[in-house]
């Protein structure tokens, strides 16, 4: 059985596992903004380009924060709690760049 790509619930999924302090997985509020960032960048994905975009959406951070592809993205549950917000900006910026945004990063490099 493969873990869903995206949750709507705080709760525990089939395949959490008790996470180390202090990581990203560790703090229920994290996991839900990212996971919320993260759905709502693929429905606006799938809006805008008219296909099931969340395979594409979730492919795309693994390349980009060099996650192994033989790993699940949640793999950054794994990761300091601290790296969360360089994630959920990056997501918003990705979001931002679909709905025809520029994002922040890219209004400060112009």
């Amino acid at each position: 059985m493969n873990q869903p790509a995206f949750s709507d619930s705080g709760a525990a999924g089939l395949f959490d596992a008790g996470h180390a302090p202090g990581t990203i997985g560790a703090d229920p509020d994290l996991r839900r903004r990212i996971e919320s960032a993260l759905a709502e960048l693929g429905k606006a994905r799938e809006a805008r380009f008219g296909y099931a975009a969340y395979g594409a959406v979730v492919a795309a951070l693994k390349r980009d924060f060099a996650i192994a592809s033989y790993l699940p993205w949640t793999e950054i549950w794994n990761w300091p709690a601290e790296r969360a917000d360089e994630i959920i900006n990056y997501l918003h910026g990705r979001h931002a760049e679909t709905l025809g945004r520029p994002s922040a990063g890219a209004q400060r490099r112009a």
